[in-house]
C-alpha cells in the first residue's frame, strides 16, 4: 500500500498556504489548491527540505459534471510518500497554470489533458492537440461530449457456400 504525507507535514503545508484545504484524517489525504498559487506550492514542495517531492508521478482530471478537477500525484523518493494536490476548476472557463516551469516533464501529459479534456494550460510552451487532429471539434473525455455516429450502413451477409 502506498505511503501518504504525515499529517504534521500537512499542517506545515497550512501555516506556509492558508488557502489550502485538506482533511487531516484522510488516509490518503489530498490538498486542495486555488489556481492561482499552485505554481508557488508544487515549487515549495519540490524545493523544501522538509518536503522534497522531487517527482511529478503523473497528472491528469476529472470532469465532475459542474467543476473540474485537476489532480496531480507527487513522489518523495527519501520518505517513500506521496501527496496528491488538486485544485477545483470552473466548468465553463477551466484553465489553470501550466507546471512546465516546476516540472518540465509534464508538457506532453498537460497536452494530452488539454486535447481530450479541453481544459486550458496558461503559460505552456507548446499547448496544442496530441492525439487528436488539430480540426476535431469537441474534447471526447468530457461528460457532456456528444459523439457523431458514423451514417447507417447496412450489413452484407454472405449467402450460402
Amino acid at each position: 500500500m502506498k505511503a501518504y504525507i504525515d499529517a504534521s507535514l500537512l499542517t506545515v503545508l497550512k501555516q506556509r498556504f492558508p488557502s489550502i484545504e485538506y482533511d487531516s484524517e484522510a488516509t490518503q489525504p489530498a490538498v486542495y489548491v486555488p489556481a492561482a498559487e499552485l505554481v508557488a506550492v508544487l515549487s515549495f514542495l519540490r524545493d523544501d527540505e522538509r518536503f522534497a517531492f522531487a517527482r511529478l508521478e503523473n497528472l491528469t482530471s476529472v470532469d465532475y459534471k459542474t467543476y473540474f478537477e485537476m489532480v496531480y500525484h507527487l513522489f518523495n523518493w527519501n520518505m517513500g510518500a506521496w501527496i496528491a494536490v488538486k485544485v477545483k476548476l470552473d466548468h465553463e472557463q477551466p484553465t489553470v497554470p501550466s507546471v512546465t516551469g516546476v516540472f518540465p516533464g509534464v508538457e506532453y501529459e498537460e497536452r494530452e489533458v488539454y486535447d481530450l479534456m479541453g481544459i486550458g494550460f496558461t503559460g505552456h510552451p507548446d499547448l496544442r492537440r496530441i492525439l487528436l487532429a488539430d480540426d476535431f471539434e469537441g474534447h471526447p473525455l468530457r461528460k457532456d461530449y456528444v459523439q457523431i455516429m458514423p451514417p447507417h450502413v447496412p450489413r452484407i451477409r454472405k449467402e450460402g457456400r
